[in-house]
């Protein structure tokens, strides 16, 4: 996994305050506290002030979990690779599996938005057809119910399966 071309070409102070590393990693401020309350960011350093002091490190580990974030890593996913890596094992094959998990999800995800545009489309020229409708006195919407009743989409909103 690579981190975010943000970090990777600009020269960043060692030590930041929270509110310097949130902008430079384009989260809020916060989002860093959140992830070291869900530990995914370690416990921060703190000024003799109280304020929250963040290195370089902490940088990179805050562009990492955002990145694994923008690929469909859930938090615990990544807490469970960054705490592989602190035992000093490599989570690559397991950051490979996950990944082959989301991408199987996210087809039948795929599949499955196909059909119910392919629904909704028949339906919609189904409506055009029938010109303009009158409404009974115990209709909601005349094309909605027709639609339901005829089965063209089962009752949860999904295309009904065609013999």
């Amino acid at each position: 996994m690579t981190l975010d071309s943000k970090a990777d070409y600009r020269v960043y102070p060692s030590i930041v305050q929270i509110g310097e590393l949130a902008k430079i990693a384009d989260v809020s401020v916060q989002t860093v506290r959140f992830y070291e309350r869900m530990k995914l960011l370690p416990e921060p350093q703190r000024k003799d002030s109280g304020y929250r002091v963040y290195a370089q490190t902490d940088l990179k580990r805050l562009l990492f979990v955002r990145q694994a974030k923008a690929l469909g890593f859930s938090l615990d996913e990544i807490r469970d690779i960054l705490r592989m890596r602190e035992r000093g094992h490599c989570p690559c094959g397991e950051v490979v599996s996950i990944a082959e998990r989301h991408l199987h999800a996210v087809e039948e995800q795929l599949r499955q938005l196909s059909k119910f545009r392919d629904g909704l489309s028949q339906a919609i020229k189904q409506w055009k057809k029938s010109g303009q409708q009158t409404l009974s006195a115990d209709a909601i919407c005349v094309l909605i119910e027709r639609t339901f009743e005829s089965g063209k989409l089962n009752k949860n909103g999904k295309p009904a399966k065609s013999a």
